[in-house]
């Protein structure tokens, strides 16, 4: 296999862990939604944290989780199949003070088992 193949196959890995964070988020909120009683329309995450009041591990694991979403869907604009230095492949987002925040491959995967843990606390919560 050439360079440009495996830079192929690493670009694919990238976007589907990006759309792997995207989609695991928004059954993250699905899950809080039907926790609060399907409650009227306002920012989710925050509206849970207030009324479910999970301990401080719990919540600073949804806001890590939610920082690199925002990211990625406000700020994605730039991958790297192969970095420079030869470090992990990575996407590239542009935070609000626009500043360029690096997001390797292996973050976004621990993001969406995260994603996937949290989700299925809530939904086992919701059903005790």
């Amino acid at each position: 296999m050439d360079a440009s193949q495996t830079n192929a196959i690493v670009a694919r890995d990238l976007l589907a862990a990006v759309g792997e964070v995207m989609l695991r988020w928004g059954y993250l909120e699905s899950a809080m939604l039907t926790a609060l009683g399907g409650s009227p329309r306002t920012p989710i995450v925050q509206r849970w944290l207030a009324m479910a009041e999970p301990g401080a591990g719990i919540a600073d694991e949804i806001k890590d989780a939610a920082a690199v979403r925002h990211l990625l869907a406000h700020g994605l604009c730039e991958i790297q199949a192969r970095p420079q230095n030869g470090g992990e492949a990575e996407v590239v987002c542009r935070d609000p003070d626009d500043v360029l925040v690096r997001i390797t491959l292996g973050r976004l995967r621990e993001v969406a088992q995260s994603l996937d843990r949290l989700r299925l606390g809530i939904e086992a919560a919701s059903r005790s």
